[in-house]
């Protein structure tokens, strides 16, 4: 149910990469250490560490991540 805000649905580990480059999907974290928040974001990632998950306690941390997830999106190749 989209407005049931109340019963979030995310996704299992068994859908969260199909093995296609639309299916990676990479989280980061910024500023806020929570446990709630950091279980959620790797829950959401295709993997609970690098290279989906990050953490950035600070903004040149944050530069950092963002550089290096660009890097690797850059050396992706699409193949038939």
């Amino acid at each position: 149910r989209l407005n049931d805000v109340s019963q979030p649905s995310y996704p299992t580990s068994a859908s969260k990469n199909d093995g296609s480059v639309l299916g990676r999907k990479d989280t980061i974290q910024f500023a806020n250490s929570s446990g709630p928040l950091e279980t959620l974001m790797k829950e959401i990632a295709s993997g609970p560490d690098a290279p989906y998950y990050h953490y950035a306690p600070d903004p040149g941390t944050l530069q950092t991540v963002f550089k290096g997830v660009a890097n690797h999106l850059s050396e992706l190749r699409l193949s038939k």
